[in-house]
């Protein structure tokens, strides 16, 4: 009979296999990396780990999904505490947050395309899309705050901003990747708002 756990324990656990399945991510990959390996690491009998997540892919839905909207918040927030008068550097910091955490968290793995088929495999909603279908929503709202509302120049940013996330990959032979994708993210901004 499966042990029963309570609200708080169950959330403790979601959050750290999420908290594993990150980690493991920027280290190993999603194919690589293996429910053993993480039930183990959280210290979880391997039913355990079934009874929150079906497979390991439904797992890293999770782990996007909440980056994402933990991501949202943070980035809103920030928004409060910053310079409308500076648009640029304003932005700039708020897309700097995002891209190095996306950078550090290894998130930039679950973006890469192959990655994205393999999470989604196992789900009747593409989930990786519907994310990016939701960050473009998400910069619409950011942008519509500075009264950014050209729907070409937000697909085009969008666009950008994919290639610098799908750069990631290549960071890692990078002496300060983090600098070099806040310059990018200036220039963006910069033709954005065309200052």
């Amino acid at each position: 009979m499966p042990k029963k756990y309570s609200d708080t324990q169950k959330e403790n656990i979601r959050r750290d296999l999420r908290s594993m399945a990150e980690r493991s991510l920027f280290h190993k990959g999603v194919k690589d990396t293996s429910v053993d390996e993480l039930v183990k690491a959280v210290g979880i009998p391997k039913g355990t780990f079934y009874l929150f997540y079906g497979s390991k892919e439904e797992l890293y839905q999770d782990v996007m999904v909440s980056f994402r909207i933990q991501m949202q918040d943070e980035m809103l927030a920030m928004l409060q505490e910053l310079d409308e008068n500076h648009i640029v550097t304003s932005l700039t910091t708020v897309f700097s947050h995002l891209v190095e955490n996306i950078y550090a968290r290894g998130i930039f793995k679950l973006l890469d395309r192959r990655t994205a088929r393999l999470v989604s495999r196992s789900s009747e909603v593409d989930v990786m899309e519907r994310e990016q279908k939701a960050l473009l929503s998400f910069f619409r709202e950011l942008f519509g705050y500075f009264a950014i509302e050209d729907e070409d120049d937000i697909a085009r940013f969008h666009e950008a901003f994919q290639a610098i996330v799908y750069s990631m990959d290549k960071a890692q032979d990078m002496e300060r990747p983090l600098d070099a994708y806040r310059l990018l993210l200036r220039g963006l901004m910069l033709q954005l708002v065309g200052e």
